[in-house]
């Protein structure tokens, strides 16, 4: 035992010169948030392990650990299933659907249920659609058409498969975490074994970031969204929230699907080019023709009491605005509804063996 203990005493000792006669290095310019975080978890491994192989001899290093670990202890915290801000922003998730359980800003609930759709988002006309001349049905979840995917599994079958079936959570960092899936050849009726990743990022700034990426052995098709519950009071009243969507047209509808018209939102009731009191009077489950091509502004939410304002950025060419009645509303970032189907709108389809990639952003912004 006093061997250990003096072997200690002089590993410490030589440690301690070895650091004294080293410049300290400063970190690279690009280095992330993310990299600083890793490094914290590897440091807490290994006074983990150190702590673990002195305490038999409950040496003076033992106190030099404790001081590392309150060091170590006040940078920020790992979270499962939980991504954070250290300025009161908690967005946390679950396997089923890899949802978005619900987000809290200072500790009230902004939104919630955020759960992944696919393989296709919205309606497909009677569930019927053709990929180069051949023709498949899915399934009918919302008679009489396909909505999400086709029929998902229990009480929630509107929402689809993939909203209902648990992930597979690949990865979880201090600012991100990674769900999978597959979707096997002709489930719901859909062609090609597909796998689907989503990865969400926070950045501390409040941005969270939305991608998703996609391979199939087959022609399918692809659209994938997020469904996610905003309720910019934190509570169930639409009073003096401030909307404002980046869309000059919209598609109007016929029996939940459009028609193939695309028409100009002026004078009608989905006119928000212009951020103006949401009209709660009014029901809505409608695409919207964002503006713009690539990665853009999309849209932004304003609560009344919640002093939070929430911007949405996508590549993708509609957004669907959908209101529950119960407070809160969908801004879901999605290609057009029964794109398939009409040849004016942009093809939802995924050609076999290449890559889907798509992403939407929603950026939480403290207000005065």
């Amino acid at each position: 035992m006093k061997k250990v203990f003096s072997k200690l005493i002089l590993l410490t000792a030589l440690v301690s010169i070895s650091a004294c006669g080293q410049k300290p290095s400063k970190e690279p310019a690009s280095s992330t948030k993310e990299e600083a975080s890793s490094s914290i978890v590897t440091s807490s491994v290994i006074s983990s392990d150190y702590k673990t192989s002195s305490s038999q001899a409950k040496t003076s290093s033992q106190e030099q650990l404790s001081t590392a670990e309150k060091s170590s202890s006040s940078a920020q915290a790992y979270k499962e299933d939980e991504l954070y801000t250290e300025d009161g922003l908690s967005i946390k998730f679950k396997a089923q659907g890899a949802s978005i359980d619900k987000i809290t800003w200072n500790g009230k609930q902004i939104a919630k249920d955020g759960f992944v759709v696919g393989r296709c988002a919205n309606r497909i006309a009677n569930g019927k659609f053709s990929i180069d001349g051949t023709p498949y049905s899915v399934s009918i979840n919302a008679s009489p058409h396909s909505l999400h995917g086709g029929a998902g599994t229990g009480m929630n079958s509107w929402r689809g498969p993939f909203a209902t079936k648990n992930w597979t959570k690949v990865e979880q960092t201090f600012s991100s975490i990674t769900y999978k899936i597959h979707s096997a050849d002709g489930e719901n009726g859909y062609p090609g074994n597909m796998d689907m990743t989503v990865k969400y990022s926070l950045s501390q700034e409040g941005a969270l970031s939305i991608e998703y990426s996609a391979t199939s052995d087959k022609d399918t098709l692809c659209n994938p969204t997020n469904h996610l519950f905003i309720s910019p009071n934190g509570n169930n009243s639409y009073d003096n929230i401030k909307l404002m969507i980046n869309a000059d047209n919209y598609t109007p509808l016929n029996n939940q699907i459009p028609t193939g018209a695309i028409s100009p939102v002026e004078g009608t009731q989905f006119d928000y080019r212009e951020e103006k009191t949401f009209d709660k009077s009014k029901n809505y489950d409608d695409n919207y023709v964002l503006n713009g091509e690539g990665y853009r502004f999309a849209a932004s939410l304003t609560g009344s009491t919640s002093y939070l304002k929430i911007n949405v950025y996508t590549d993708r060419p509609g957004l669907q605005l959908y209101k529950d009645g119960n407070g809160s509303i969908c801004l879901e970032t999605q290609m057009f509804p029964d794109a398939i189907n009409h040849d004016n709108f942009e093809s939802p389809i995924l050609r076999a063996n290449k890559t889907f990639y798509s992403k939407t952003v929603y950026e939480f912004l403290a207000i005065n």
